[in-house]
């Protein structure tokens, strides 16, 4: 109908033009057409290759007024004129929505649990009541590419756990309500916060490939429109050559994240490292509603030793680190300097546990939750790549070699251990300090001043 329409309009044009004139506008138009059609291809080409707009498994709204629509039709996301022959379908707003979506992108709620409303991502991604046919079933990163038991099946179902990325606060960041960011310049007011880590119109379906990362779901906020991960350059093995070892796979001492493989690299992961710090850096400042303080700052990319940035990140460990394998015996050839990834750690959704750490990391669930972020229970995390006493002829969970006993110990004869610890817990006697204390991101062991100690002013995590 557009090309019958604009042809009757190029008829009333040229009855009025001269011979040459018209072989001057002709080829006008035409420039114009085929700008016009090859941008349309190129940016439904981009569409057509993502996980919603796929023909087989993309976005198909369930309900009766779309039936007839093809999976990855826009219409099952977006409703020109509200309505179809006469009639909204479900979910019905009573309120047009911005770019024509459905529903509203975000009910701004300030904290979770989340409905369905919340978010418009949700009509889709929840565990019961999807709008999208034979509903979507996303499990955790722990489960997708580390190999854990299923738990929670669906975005929205992460969200509403006992951490979880706020999206207000998302919200908030991306638009530049607050906080601080000089570079996020493609979201408006009436943005999506998951946007702010997905393109909706170019995520590829990870959950079925997670070794490939060709079918990364990500865009970097700062660059939204392209992936992060599909070409060879944004992979782990890249942000810091020879230095990341991927953990190993649930229940297995043989094979790797992501997906179970003998790729032990990161060069089949994307690079969460500068993905994650393209907004968790040591230059954004990020308020957090849940904390009511506003995130650590992370510093992942500057090296120095003791004076440098996270030794997680590119600043090498100075000292020993009782590792455990697959870095204990790391086929990349090093014992010291490992950097990580944040997913290796976090997920990026929500957890059962604090800070969104992970339920399962590097091979092993966590033996129980960290309810809290002052809980004596940091070392269920901690032992899943270090060495507790137990290696030791000591207890589980317990880590007095590491500090008082060890050739490189920080605390070595440390003297009255009443000083610093209260009570008696464990094989070796006295309760230990509780880990966050001394360890997270951007900290050193300045704490230990409180308890009339030297601190050695190493960097602690």
């Amino acid at each position: 109908m557009i090309l019958s329409e604009t042809k009757e309009v190029l008829k009333a044009i040229v009855k009025g033009l001269s011979p040459i004139s018209i072989v001057i506008f002709g080829s006008a138009i035409l420039k114009i057409i085929f700008i016009l059609f090859l941008s349309s291809s190129a940016l439904a080409g981009s569409y057509l290759n993502s996980a919603h707009g796929n023909t087989t498994y993309g976005v198909k709204r369930n309900v009766t007024q779309l039936s007839g629509y093809a999976k990855g039709n826009c219409a099952h996301c977006h409703e020109q004129h509200a309505s179809i022959d006469g009639v909204e379908p479900e979910p019905s707003s009573g309120n047009p929505s911005s770019f024509c979506l459905f529903a509203d992108n975000f009910s701004g709620a300030s904290s979770g649990a989340y409905s369905q409303s919340d978010d418009f991502c949700f009509y889709c991604h929840i565990g019961t009541g999807s709008y999208q046919v034979d509903g979507i079933t996303n499990n955790d990163y722990s489960a997708t590419f580390g190999g854990a038991a299923a738990s929670v099946t669906s975005i929205m179902d992460a969200f509403n756990q006992l951490s979880y990325h706020n999206l207000k606060d998302v919200y908030d960041f991306i638009v530049g309500n607050k906080g601080s960011h000089s570079n996020f310049d493609n979201f408006t007011s009436s943005s999506n916060p998951c946007s702010g880590c997905h393109n909706p119109h170019l995520v590829k379906r990870n959950k079925a490939y997670p070794t490939d990362p060709n079918y990364t779901p990500i865009s970097k906020p700062s660059v939204h429109d392209q992936l992060w991960g599909d070409d060879t350059n944004e992979r782990m093995n890249s942000y810091y050559s020879g230095h990341y070892q991927a953990p190993y796979y649930c229940n297995s001492t043989s094979t790797f994240e992501p997906g179970g493989t003998t790729t032990y690299d990161g060069s089949n992961m994307p690079d969460y490292a500068t993905f994650c710090t393209d907004c968790h850096n040591n230059t954004n400042t990020i308020s957090s509603t849940t904390l009511g303080r506003n995130l650590y700052k992370i510093d992942w990319k500057t090296t120095g030793g003791e004076s440098g940035g996270d030794k997680h990140g590119k600043n090498s460990a100075t000292v020993g680190l009782n590792i455990k394998d697959p870095f204990a015996s790391s086929s990349l050839g090093i014992s010291i300097g490992f950097v990580v990834s944040c997913l290796d750690c976090h997920e990026p959704h929500g957890s059962p546990n604090v800070m969104l750490v992970r339920r399962e990391v590097n091979g092993g669930d966590l033996s129980g939750n960290i309810t809290s972020f002052d809980s004596s229970n940091w070392p269920y995390l901690c032992s899943r790549c270090h060495k507790d006493d137990s290696y030791y002829g000591g207890y589980s969970y317990k880590f007095r070699y590491v500090h008082h006993l060890d050739s490189d110990a920080p605390y070595p004869n440390p003297g009255m251990c009443g000083n610093c610890h209260s009570g008696s817990s464990g094989k070796w006697g006295k309760s230990q300090i509780a880990c966050y204390h001394c360890h997270f991101h951007g900290a050193d062991d300045s704490w230990y001043s409180n308890l009339g100690g030297t601190p050695t002013n190493r960097r602690t995590f």
